[in-house]
């Protein structure tokens, strides 16, 4: 019988440590949902626009660079040349990321998602636009030995992965890994958002993979040497997703809009399908007429208000993106925060103790398939993905693959 590998990694680890059946479902059985969550897409999609804005302008597109030109790539349009405004190419990532509305969402919704990521990456652009830290690093991948702290002996059919975003230096010369993050929880100074990261495994395992490519020399074609200071430091780079959403417009701000065209200092397309602003008003008392505003070509919510010729407009998601950029201008400190962690020996060497005895604990579990549960990880700050398999007991253990998930693994062909 065939030992298996195992492929530990830092989001293996906390999904172990918050519940063993969780860490089973994904990363022994292979199942994920088909689903996404909305912070886990939010994350994802701000991660990916971030890349694409640290693209080199007028370099050589890296989707189509090994392929054939695809026209509908939204990072050249088929050119093979990146845009001189990487912007430009932000904007049709995230168009091509929300052409298709899911049934779980309104149009508004979804549009209003698209907004907060946009006018969220322009406010960063914004507060960063000076940035001294210089980029030494890009994706590097690691897939190292796991070792035995006590003797320094590489364990067989396991192995450390991982892909470190970039690594960069400060003005002083001090090395650092470079790590965004995406958060719905406050970022204050004082927040507990950053006492946690004391036990977050992430900060301490890359500072840790990344010593030992150091010390093994796989750094030195990026200039760093096993000489060097060893990297014990990530620079967090976290985004505090927006709170807030769409709001109605007073009465008196809902005309001044359709008279102007302005709205907190922008210029908005107003388009009204009736002979006269005033006649509009006029139409809108009528609760069962149309939508009948167009602000540039979307259709703006309207609700009539009590007096004849009033009515309360509630903002598109362009509107909502100007409002929410106004915010970031005024409270910078409330969205984004930097954030440099240093790891200590102790912590680094406590990490390797961490890795080799959760991989023994699992080893002990796969063989008795006997998976603990954590009931106080269900529904705690976020559903767990996996509460239909659990709440329903469903047996998965044969290779059925409940509705709603799909499994990531290839099926092992019988002999």
């Amino acid at each position: 019988m065939t030992k298996k590998k195992w492929r530990l990694s830092a989001s293996f680890f906390s999904a172990f440590k918050a519940c063993a059946m969780r860490c089973k479902l994904k990363y022994v059985l292979g199942l994920v949902p088909i689903k996404t969550t909305d912070s886990l897409r939010m994350g994802t999609n701000w991660h990916s626009i971030l890349e694409i804005t640290k693209m080199k302008p007028g370099s050589v597109c890296p989707e189509c660079s090994n392929t054939k030109k695809n026209p509908e790539c939204p990072l050249c349009e088929g050119t093979d040349i990146l845009p001189d405004d990487m912007m430009d190419a932000v904007i049709r990532h995230l168009n091509k990321a929300y052409e298709t509305v899911p049934m779980s969402k309104t149009k508004a919704e979804w549009l209003t998602e698209r907004a907060i990521l946009l006018y969220s990456l322009c406010g960063y652009n914004w507060v960063y636009a000076e940035d001294n830290y210089e980029v030494v690093a890009e994706e590097i991948e690691f897939n190292l030995s796991v070792l035995n702290p006590a003797t320094g002996r590489a364990l067989p059919n396991v192995t450390l992965r991982g892909k470190i975003d970039k690594i960069v230096r400060s003005p002083n010369g001090v090395y650092y890994i470079d790590e965004h993050k995406s958060t719905g929880s406050s970022i204050d100074s004082d927040s507990t958002f950053w006492s946690h990261l004391t036990l977050d495994t992430q900060t301490k395992l890359y500072p840790y993979a990344a010593q030992r490519l150091q010390l093994a020399g796989d750094l030195e074609e990026y200039g760093i040497k096993p000489t060097d200071p060893l990297i014990r430091g990530v620079r967090y780079d976290v985004w505090h997703k927006p709170g807030i959403g769409p709001k109605k417009l007073t009465q008196a701000d809902s005309q001044k809009l359709v008279e102007t065209g302005e709205y907190l200092g922008e210029e908005f397309s107003i388009e009204v399908s009736c002979d006269s602003v005033e006649q509009a008003f006029e139409e809108l008392n009528d609760r069962a007429a149309p939508k009948i505003i167009l602000i540039n070509g979307e259709s703006a919510e309207v609700e009539p208000g009590k007096k004849e010729g009033t009515c309360a407009i509630r903002e598109t998601p362009e509107m909502f993106g100007t409002r929410l950029l106004a915010d970031i201008g005024e409270r910078q400190e409330f969205y984004f925060a930097r954030r440099e962690i240093s790891r200590t020996d102790k912590e680094l060497e406590a990490l390797a103790w961490d890795i080799y005895n959760i991989y023994h604990t699992i080893k002990f579990m796969y063989k008795s398939n006997a998976w603990w549960t954590n009931e106080q990880q269900c529904e705690a700050k976020f559903r767990c993905s996996y509460i239909p398999i659990c709440y329903n007991n469903v047996n998965v253990d044969d290779g059925t693959v409940p509705d709603g998930f799909k499994c990531i693994f290839k099926k092992e062909k019988e002999k």
